[in-house]
């Protein structure tokens, strides 16, 4: 095995335990959801907390997919994406069959960059951005199953 398909082979087991607890937090978390800003306001920290999980997990995932997985698969594919965008990325993903929708996949990741800035006068902008993860969440899952299907497809089982 080259040491490229062995990085990308142990970037899709670190980025499926990720998956994993992503969808732990989604299933801790469902009853919390749509948040309301009633509900945040009277928040326990543990469900704070939770959310914070779930939100770092998907942050992770989406960073994982884009970073590590896209780079692996073009490198396997022999396409030199040294200057491409995270966008152009996402595309040639697409093209090559990885993932379905390479908007989709932009959408996620441009949410999860917006989480990461927390203004204390936009409390509702992030409560909104904080339900989208949920959807967004079943997006990214659906990513890596994807491009875990396209994976073995080319004969690197995960």
């Amino acid at each position: 095995m080259s040491k490229q398909r062995a990085i990308l082979q142990s970037s899709l087991v670190a980025c499926a335990q990720r998956v994993d607890k992503l969808r732990q937090s989604l299933q801790r978390t469902r009853e919390m959801f749509p948040l309301t800003m009633e509900l945040a306001a009277g928040m326990t920290d543990a469900r704070e907390e939770s959310i914070d999980a779930l939100i770092l997990r998907y942050s992770q995932c989406v960073s994982m997919l884009q970073d590590q997985i896209f780079r692996g698969i073009a490198y396997l594919e022999q396409e030199d994406i040294g200057d491409k965008s995270n966008r152009d990325k996402a595309l040639l993903m697409e093209k090559l069959g990885a993932i379905q929708s390479a908007e989709a996949f932009g959408t996620a990741a441009l949410l999860r960059n917006k989480l990461t800035h927390h203004y204390p006068d936009q409390s509702k902008l992030q409560l909104e951005q904080i339900n989208l993860v949920v959807a967004e969440s079943h997006l990214i899952i659906e990513v890596f199953e994807s491009v875990t299907r396209y994976l073995e497809r080319k004969g690197l089982p995960l």
